[in-house]
């Protein structure tokens, strides 16, 4: 329930360092969790960063003061199963420091914060000392679980009598419990997502009247539309790249003057809603009186016809390394329906395609994964728990655990045309080069939604009426629809 946020993480957490240290686990502990928040950094001598807190604690107190520090203590009684009346979760808030104040002002009291968080307590004041457990009974064993590279002091673990200190299960069970979102989580991601519409859909209307005519403006616009909207911060830097500088998938530079030949805008970019990220790409066109060019459209629909095929896969169980290798087919078969492939000696289509992904051609214009977890983080975690694959096709793919209800994802194929990227295949007899030179204009294309995992498919986060399909889009940047 909403209400519960983010006292209910705690459960969820505890639930999984459970199932994480069986057998030990099934039998009466006391379980201590021990998590340090982020600190404001400084760059030079007197500059403030802009704040952030650090994602795990965020999730897990909800609490975004600096310098705060968060307990969890849950008495086990043996079984598998968390007995929540037993969990005290306790924030605990940095003293007051005068000098401070002065500066930045009073920090929250704990009596505001308890009226949207709800912890089992909020106090003011702590030491790393004095958070952590009292010597325990004598015959129920102590597991004292902190992040990696989290060491309690000596004396510490002398006073409470030798607990079992535990740095490989904490971290692990926060990854796996925070692929499951809340509906509170869900809430919080739909509104972030809502925004971000907002701004792209914006976005389409000032780049095809013209009002728009350089990266840097884009991104100016589609901020300035978010932190009017209530987004203070966005999810990740944006991409804003125009023609060429859309063949390089993480093009943050967004500082050239759009091309004087008609081409594509990518805009990949999220705002952020109390730190829940949306992700969302459109491609807009550039000139062409906002018409997208005939080798754009051809490459835009190749790209959405691959996104409407990997939305027939997603439902739990489906595995996303499944899906990423469609989507190396599907690409692979729309470049020789285009004529971009070639493949002369093949018996038919599916031979053809099974001889050019054998080479991995398609990865010179398709070479990332097609989606990942998404959450407070925009790259959420818990998706590579066995870590990357050696696999070429997959390699870069972010996802390689089953789907599951509760899970949300981005499901994001893209085709792009970078030299880079292709000059391994410069000389190859598989690619008709005459026909490949007329695209190579377009830059890059990316088509992405966000989805909630449901019980029998999904939920696109990303609202309907945000133009995708060249029609729609068309219609906003000619100025026939508003």
């Amino acid at each position: 329930m909403a209400s519960l946020y983010p006292l209910s993480h705690s459960h969820q957490l505890l639930q999984r360092l459970l199932a994480l240290n069986k057998p030990k686990s099934l039998a009466p502990a006391l379980h201590f969790c021990y998590l340090v928040g982020g600190n404001i950094e400084i760059r030079g001598t007197d500059a403030e960063q802009p704040f952030r807190q650090e994602a795990n604690f965020k999730w897990l107190s909800g609490c975004d003061v600096p310098g705060s520090a968060l307990t969890i203590e849950y008495e086990h009684e043996g079984g598998d199963q968390v007995d929540p009346a037993k969990v005290h979760t306790r924030l605990w808030l940095p003293d007051v420091d005068e000098a401070e104040v002065m500066w930045c002002g009073l920090p929250p009291a704990p009596e505001d914060l308890a009226k949207s968080l709800h912890l089992t307590s909020i106090q003011r004041g702590w030491t790393p000392q004095a958070l952590y457990p009292p010597k325990p009974k004598a015959d129920v064993p102590t597991f004292l679980h902190t992040m990696p590279l989290v060491s309690p002091p000596t004396t510490i673990m002398a006073r409470i009598n030798g607990p079992k200190h535990a740095t490989e299960y904490l971290e692990k069970a926060l990854h796996e419990a925070r692929r499951y979102k809340t509906d509170r989580e869900v809430e919080l991601m739909a509104k972030a997502s809502e925004i971000t519409a907002g701004a792209h859909k914006n976005l389409m209307r000032l780049v095809g009247s013209g009002e728009v005519a350089d990266e840097n403006a884009a991104e100016a616009e589609f901020v300035s539309y978010c932190r009017k909207k209530g987004s203070k911060h966005q999810a990740y830097s944006p991409i804003l790249a125009a023609g060429s500088a859309a063949g390089t998938l993480h093009y943050i530079d967004n500082d050239r003057a759009f091309p004087s030949e008609p081409t594509l805008l990518l805009v990949d970019a999220g705002a952020d809603s109390n730190s829940y990220a949306a992700d969302v790409t459109r491609c807009i066109p550039i000139g062409n009186g906002g018409r997208f060019t005939k080798e754009c459209k051809e490459i835009y629909e190749l790209v959405l016809s691959m996104q409407y095929a990997a939305f027939e896969r997603i439902k739990p169980g489906a595995s996303y390394e499944d899906i990423q290798r469609l989507m190396h087919d599907v690409l692979a078969r729309g470049f020789l329906r285009l004529g971009i492939f070639q493949v002369e000696a093949a018996s038919s289509e599916d031979d053809a395609v099974r001889k050019l992904m054998d080479e991995g051609l398609t990865s010179a214009f398709y070479p990332h994964g097609v989606g990942h977890l998404l959450g407070l983080d925009v790259h959420d975690v818990g998706g590579l728990p066995d870590g990357r694959s050696s696999e070429p096709l997959l390699k870069y793919l972010r996802l390689r655990v089953p789907l599951e209800e509760g899970f949300v994802i981005t499901v994001e194929p893209g085709c792009y045309f970078n030299e880079h990227l292709f000059a391994p295949f410069k000389n190859s007899s598989l690619v008709n080069h005459e026909v490949l030179a007329r695209y190579n204009y377009v830059g890059g294309v990316r088509i992405e939604d966000n989805l909630l995992v449901t019980a029998d498919g999904f939920r696109n986060l990303t609202p309907e009426w945000l133009p995708k399909t060249v029609a729609e889009v068309e219609a906003v940047t000619t100025g026939q629809s508003a």
